[in-house]
């Protein structure tokens, strides 16, 4: 398809809002100087490029879902392959299940990325490490089968291609089982915890010859970036702590110890975790929402819808699209799913009764998310356009019911179509008192 674009029918399709674009994509749109000078790609590829072995970057990077993270991370991507960097990319949500994830998962994924981008690369592993790894996931993951059995269990159970390499039949074997949560899942956990310190040794024995094999192609280095995991689902556990704070806090040490330069993303509110800082010891890199009630925001967002269809031929009027920018809240995937929702009218062209109704959607979806105990925690946000205790505040942040924002000085706000909520407009308009969000 060819952009912009000129019909409704077209536009719907042109604003995916679950598609990341790629490097070159022409729908894309610089909006760092809209979330102020926030430049992700340029900024992490520095780090990375200067930090010299034996010592290697891990990063954190987190911002809202749907702030841009996954576009920005292939910009990444882009910026570190011409820098010869050799990057292998993984998206967590395709390999993982995100409702329920523990550090092994994270690792045996990252472990079946190395090897399957590297064999499409034609870059080969040492032939002998090859063989022992083959033999070692096996057994680990391969439980109860004898080896003669391997191959017919591969069928069987997992559906793997036969002629795969070994190594890549076993890893793809169990990301599928970790995914389809299995009565095998947690055994393969408890069996790799238990054996902690030799699993990690053979991923970084993996990762050695995979360094060696792209420098050998004349690359500088390996960078592993894994995405998704921002979008891991929020659990509070028994002890107070969340199942966020398990997998990035607690299992710091275990997630940083792949021996090479690595990214990862990180749920928003973990922003706010003193702890996380302590356990990596560069900052946390924040994605900030676009400011869409600055005029540099404003412009930015009406560019990026401009960049995927044509405003005069698929609007009516097209003030329509300051009004769904301004209602999006400067996330860019809410943007374009009200402009999704807008092209529903079954009128040639989206009238502003089209944009109302997209918006009086998404005001009924996030009246469904947000409980009444919620709204002094909101209204506290909303006079005083800060986040002051994330405890209080993480579930909102996850939800997206507020959104943090960077000009300057770091600010929150709640998101405008909430304010359309029957519930907040009343709360907003006694005032109530703030008894919450005081830990």
């Amino acid at each position: 398809m060819e952009y912009p674009v000129h019909t409704v029918e077209d536009a719907y399709d042109a604003c995916h809002p679950e598609e990341p674009l790629l490097s070159g994509d022409p729908r894309y749109v610089d909006l760092n100087a809209a979330r102020g000078d926030e430049d992700l790609a340029a900024r992490i590829s520095f780090r990375i490029t200067n930090t010299k072995t034996p010592n290697f970057h891990r990063q954190l990077i987190t911002g809202h879902r749907g702030c841009g993270k996954s576009t920005e991370l292939h910009q990444l991507q882009a910026r570190l392959r011409q820098k010869r960097f050799f990057v292998v990319y993984l998206d967590a949500e395709e390999v993982l299940d995100l409702g329920e994830i523990k550090y092994q998962d994270v690792l045996v994924a990252i472990t079946k990325a190395i090897e399957e981008q590297l064999r499409d690369n034609g870059v080969e592993l040492n032939p002998k490490l090859r063989q022992e790894l083959d033999a070692w996931f096996a057994e680990h993951i391969l439980l109860h089968e004898k080896k003669k059995d391997w191959e017919a269990t591969f069928k069987a159970e997992f559906g793997v291609d036969a002629k795969l390499p070994l190594l890549a039949r076993v890893l793809a074997a169990a990301t599928g089982q970790i995914k389809a949560a299995s009565s095998r899942r947690e055994e393969i956990r408890r069996r790799l915890e238990r054996e902690l310190k030799v699993f990690i040794d053979r991923l970084n024995a993996l990762i050695i010859s995979a360094r060696q094999a792209v420098q050998a192609k004349n690359y500088l280095d390996l960078v592993v970036i894994v995405d998704g995991l921002e979008k891991m689902q929020f659990r509070a556990e028994s002890d107070g702590r969340t199942n966020h704070s398990m997998l990035f806090v607690h299992h710091a040490e275990q997630l940083k110890s792949p021996e090479c330069h690595i990214v990862y993303t990180v749920p928003i509110f973990l922003a706010f975790n003193d702890n996380l800082r302590d356990a990596f010891s560069d900052d946390p890199f924040i994605l900030p929402m676009v400011n869409q009630k600055s005029e540099t925001g404003l412009d930015a967002l009406r560019r990026m819808i401009g960049h995927r269809l044509v405003i005069e031929e698929v609007f009516e009027d097209a003030s329509s699209v300051d009004r769904l920018i301004a209602m999006s809240g400067g996330s860019v995937r809410d943007l374009l799913r009200l402009v999704r929702s807008s092209c529903e009218g079954g009128a040639d062209k989206i009238r502003p009764a089209d944009v109302e109704r997209a918006i009086s959607r998404m005001a009924k979806e996030l009246d469904r998310l947000l409980q009444n105990e919620d709204l002094d925690v909101l209204l506290q946000i909303a006079r005083e356009q800060t986040i002051t205790s994330y405890k209080s505040a993480s579930k909102l942040l996850h939800l997206r019911l507020v959104h943090e924002y960077e000009n300057g000085v770091r600010w929150a706000d709640l998101h405008p179509v909430l304010r359309e909520v029957r519930r907040v407009k009343e709360a907003l308009a006694k005032g109530s008192l703030i008894n919450a969000g005081k830990d």
